[in-house]
């Protein structure tokens, strides 16, 4: 005789266990024998089915999940006839049937809450919150999470059994997970994955850990981290297998072939390997639609780009054939949308451009662009390029201003620095696309949107927001100068910089909010009459320059040209920092560099205005390194033609603008006795600007914890040669970043670090040779000297580009201080340069222009009064 009971708890014990064979031996005995009552006969159909899907034979588990509805139905057993309409709509869902799964569920959903079942009805709402991913419906799928919730905190107030809650919150989250990446807010869906993990992880549920391990290499995979994308899909994949989850392993195969794909289009060999992966997905995922269409769609694309088109051709015709089983499917519709795409990519490759752009509409209009916003950008990048490469700018332009305009949305809600820095890279030929129509068409407020995001954003949001860095931040910039103190033993420095800047690009991150300024607060921030310039190239083609001219009164005036291959090699040899880059004679060089960078109306205006107006030049990567002020313009130099200030973008310069004036007085001023022309310089400051309050190295630090008391810190020192490699802080003797700094002794360093933590007026002075050297890139926040006295206070900073002659430059610095008692500083530099280089009019740039003003030149002059 069976003992039934035994047999039971034996065959759910081996379904814990995933051990399938024996459960479902248990199981069949058990459907041979009568069941004591109806609710143990559901449950052996209920098991028996779910093994029977486990083990790939979907109509099997139909037919046993079938059977357990109708006699649950029949016999009052309300909850488990949930039970097994949840389990009946999975297997529904795998055959693509998604409009019949979500009715069982909704079905599963009324019953669950007429007899007050809130776990069964949370389950199933979580259920028909997956089916709404699959058809799209974003919104509705979150609005199911939300209930799913709702239900699970219910069922947990009612007294519900903690695992069960847990395992549905777990759910939840790695659902609300793919929610937030399809929304781009990558940084949530990291935080909810953690949070998934964590659950499944404490319940032992391995299979959720390998569902949120492979979620969260979609979302890596999105931000281009594409090692730690790779590393999370390679764990998935294996415990999917261990558990015998072939659908789960599918999923991942599919996965690392597209990225197989995507890596081919630069190492052809890799396509191979793609093939074998994708067609390990359709084997592991025989029978389940959704993952035949998508594998089948990316064997077309590498059937494509191997030159096989015939091939992609009737793959294409196939995957359109499943997506259209019982006739035209609903709009919109991103699968349909994904195979127009690729019949577009088809048809370009043929040499068919009209055929391409029929493919590339169409892949627009079957999408909802606000519930898929990166499959939208993608669709509207690709319409803009055919009809670019056709000369219909005009046309082309609203298309890739839309492709721009979402990634640039999406990225900036970003708050990870390095996720931000990826996604700009990952798609850096929007801004391209967007940037060279607004150029063919001559739209100079388009051409300023695009090239002004991703610029300083972060830093800009701080300065605006008025906001300080947390105390942890200070812990941090404690260590590394205690490391320095140390001299470093371990070499922990360049990591610890490295740490310091994500952390204080971070924290910036959390004060950016809305979107950045337009042209009307760029033009409406600058000073009467004056004029704004930026001057930039994009990091894939650093041969074009873009230039976007602003004057109150106008429409913004864009252009672009070739930079000759003198002017490249003149701005080298300063982003090199050669020994003698300002220092030789360079006036034809100057001249073409001048021609390059200013446009021909802008020099005109300067060349027959009455007096020097105000230029506002924002660097950008091209000029950051160069003395800007000695470019020339014929037989003059901007110096001369203008009051100039230099700022890393525009939307920091109008958060500086915006940010109140402050009434300090006096100056504190340290200067390095060993300077040549040191006590020129003192004697300087001080007839111009007394009372000076002089310190020691060994007491600025101190002083500069409050230095917004005065009007101004004058610092004299040696500044530190720029390290060259981007993603180097310290090399040798040479810093960049946080790790800039200024040598207060042969052994004292005071760095861009420690001015964060310090509280300074509204002019920082320190005519060093690199230290206002700042090198922006698109998505990074622009560190270094002159920055970081701006987010700790400073309205406007005077720094040295370049090597800074001596005794010359005190000379400079002696009028600087002398005009600075009564213009801004913009324009006491100004009339230090021109009466300098009016006794010497063929000096070099290095003996009078490496000295700038970043940031608010126009600011008001300096107060006068007692030092408090």
């Amino acid at each position: 005789m069976v003992d039934f009971d035994d047999l039971m708890a034996r065959a759910s014990s081996a379904v814990d266990r995933h051990e399938l064979a024996e459960a479902e031996r248990l199981l069949d005995v058990l459907l041979a024998v009568e069941a004591p009552d109806a609710a143990r006969r559901g449950r052996v159909l209920v098991e028996w089915a779910w093994v029977r899907g486990a083990r790939g034979d979907h109509d099997d588990a139909e037919r046993g999940f079938t059977e357990a509805v109708v006699l649950a139905e029949r016999e009052g057993l309300t909850s488990l006839e949930c039970e097994a309409l949840r389990e009946l709509a999975i297997v529904v869902r795998y055959q693509a049937d998604f409009v019949r799964a979500d009715a069982l569920l909704e079905r599963a959903v009324r019953k669950a809450a007429a007899i007050g079942n809130a776990l069964e009805e949370g389950q199933a709402l979580f259920g028909r919150a997956t089916i709404a991913h699959h058809q799209d419906r974003f919104a509705h799928a979150r609005n199911m999470l939300l209930a799913a919730r709702r239900a699970a905190e219910a069922h947990r107030a009612a007294g519900g059994a903690p695992e069960q809650v847990e395992l549905l919150l777990a759910n939840i989250c790695r659902e609300e997970a793919v929610s937030a990446r399809i929304a781009r807010d990558y940084d949530t869906a990291r935080a909810l994955l953690a949070e998934a993990r964590s659950r499944y992880a404490a319940l032992d549920r391995r299979v959720g850990v390998a569902n949120t391990a492979r979620e969260l290499g979609a979302v890596l995979e999105q931000v281009g981290d594409e090692e730690g994308a790779r590393a999370h899909y390679g764990e998935a994949f294996v415990a999917y297998l261990r558990a015998g989850r072939r659908l789960g392993a599918a999923a991942v195969a599919r996965r690392l072939g597209y990225r197989d794909v995507v890596a081919g289009t630069r190492e052809p060999a890799l396509f191979n390997r793609a093939v074998k992966r994708l067609e390990q997905a359709r084997r592991l995922g025989a029978g389940e639609p959704t993952n035949h269409v998508a594998a089948t769609r990316l064997l077309a694309q590498v059937a494509r780009l191997q030159g096989r088109f015939e091939d992609a051709e009737a793959m294409l015709d196939e995957v359109r054939d499943v997506l259209s089983v019982g006739g035209e499917p609903d709009r919109p519709h991103r699968a349909l949308s994904a195979v127009a795409l690729e019949r577009g990519f088809l048809a370009r490759d043929r040499g068919l451009p009209d055929e391409a752009l029929a493919n590339f509409t169409e892949a627009l209009d079957l999408l909802d662009h606000e519930a898929d916003r990166g499959a939208a950008s993608i669709a509207h990048h690709q319409v803009a390029l055919q009809l670019a490469a056709a000369g219909r700018l005009a046309d082309a332009l609203p298309h890739a201003v839309a492709g721009f305009q979402l990634d640039e949305d999406d990225g900036r809600q970003l708050a990870d620095p390095t996720h931000r820095r990826s996604f700009y890279v990952d798609n850096n030929a929007a801004y391209a696309l967007a940037m060279r129509c607004a150029v063919g068409v001559g739209d100079g407020r388009t051409a300023l949107t695009v090239a002004t995001a991703a610029r300083a954003e972060a830093l800009a949001a701080f300065v605006r927001a008025g906001a300080r860095l947390s105390p942890d931040l200070r812990d941090l910039v404690t260590r590394i100068t205690l490391t320095t103190v140390e001299g470093d033993p371990d070499g922990s420095l360049p990591v610890l910089y490295r740490e310091l800047e994500h952390t204080t690009s971070t924290q910036m991150r959390q004060a950016l909010g809305g979107t950045a300024p337009d042209e009307g607060e760029i033009l409406a921030s600058l000073p009467e009459g004056g004029h704004a310039l930026l001057v930039d190239v994009f990091e894939d083609d650093v041969t074009v320059c873009t230039r976007v001219w602003l004057k109150a009164g106008r429409e913004p005036v864009v252009d672009s040209v070739r930079l000759p291959d003198s002017v490249h090699e003149l701005i080298d040899r300063y982003a090199r920092a050669a020994v003698d880059a300002g220092w030789g004679h360079q006036v034809d060089a100057l001249a073409e560099l001048g021609a390059a960078v200013v446009p021909e109306a802008l020099a005109a205006e300067l060349l027959a205005a009455p007096s020097p107006p105000p230029l506002v030049v924002s660097t950008g990567s091209l000029l950051g390194p160069v003395p800007v002020g000695a470019a020339r313009l014929g037989d003059r130099v901007l110096a001369e033609l203008t009051h100039l200030t230099l700022v890393p973008s525009f939307p920091l310069w109008v958060s500086l603008r915006s940010r109140p004036r402050r009434a300090g007085e006096g100056v504190l001023a340290f200067i390095d006795p060993e300077l040549p022309g040191s006590a020129r310089e003192r004697r300087a400051l001080t007839d111009a600007l007394a009372p000076v309050r002089f310190t020691t190295a060994t007491q600025l630090r101190d002083a500069l914890a409050d230095a917004d008391r005065f009007s101004a810190v004058v610092i004299g020192a040696h500044g530190t040669p720029p390290a060259l490699d981007p993603g180097a802080y310290i090399d040798g003797t040479a810093r960049a970043g946080l790790a800039q700094a200024l040598s207060l002794s042969a052994t004292d360093q005071l760095t861009a670090a420690e001015l964060l933590t310090a509280s300074l007026p509204d002019g920082f002075i320190t005519a060093s040779c690199w230290s206002g050297r700042v090198v922006p890139l698109a998505a990074t926040e622009p560190f270094g000297l002159p920055t970081a006295a701006l987010l700790a206070g400073a309205q406007w900073v005077l720094a040295g580009t370049v090597d800074v002659g001596g005794v010359t430059g005190a000379r400079v610095m002696a009028a600087f201080y002398r005009h600075l008692r009564d213009l801004p500083p913009a324009e006491a530099l100004h009339r230090a340069q021109v009466e300098y280089l009016a006794r010497k009019p063929d000096a070099p740039p290095s003996a009078w222009a490496s000295l700038c003003v970043i940031g608010d030149g126009y600011a008001p002059a300096t107060t006068q009064g007692e030092c408090c």
